[in-house]
């Protein structure tokens, strides 16, 4: 028992001070995070700031590739596991890559680099489903990874914090 104690307190103690890593809940079966950093050429990031009740599911491109995972996309769907609350695409960023913008896109900062934000036009409205249009798309490059993040669901404040939580 004694020998156990001493085991869990060095366990406890090599923990960042601070932060502890969140559980991330995955849905169906597929690839997780760990698995992905093994399988790309690029620096993988993952939001820290995701509200407990989302679930992930992420999407490798080219879908029939198992090993050559060229781009990914973390998909977080809502407690129900029916409606995407939030997608983030990350790819390795190639000196071709532009980041997206529409010309009224307003420059943000995240994490020291520029991205930029465009809300959705019809923003207020209801889409097909009655749900309210919020949110955009926001498009940034970090450490060589090019990150494509969008909603319908989730304000502007609610994206820019979960863009600034990628790490």
């Amino acid at each position: 028992m004694r020998c156990l104690l001493k085991i869990l307190a060095i366990f406890i103690l090599s923990l960042p001070l601070g932060v502890q890593a969140k559980e991330i809940k995955y849905n169906h079966e597929n690839i997780t995070i760990s698995e992905i950093k093994e399988k790309v050429d690029f620096k993988v990031f993952s939001p820290e700031k995701i509200p407990n009740d989302w679930t992930l599911e992420i999407k490798t491109y080219p879908s029939d590739e198992k090993d050559n995972i060229t781009q990914f996309k973390l998909h977080y769907m809502d407690h129900n596991d029916e409606n995407l609350m939030v997608g983030i695409l990350e790819k390795k960023e190639r000196p071709t890559d532009v980041i997206k913008r529409a010309p009224e896109a307003e420059r943000i900062d995240i994490n020291g680099n520029i991205g930029y934000f465009h809300e959705w036009y019809g923003n207020g409205e209801l889409d097909k489903k009655g749900r309210k249009i919020t949110g955009g798309i926001l498009t940034w490059i970090q450490e060589g990874t090019y990150l494509e993040m969008n909603s319908l669901d989730i304000d502007k404040e609610q994206i820019l914090e979960i863009a600034r939580s990628m790490k």
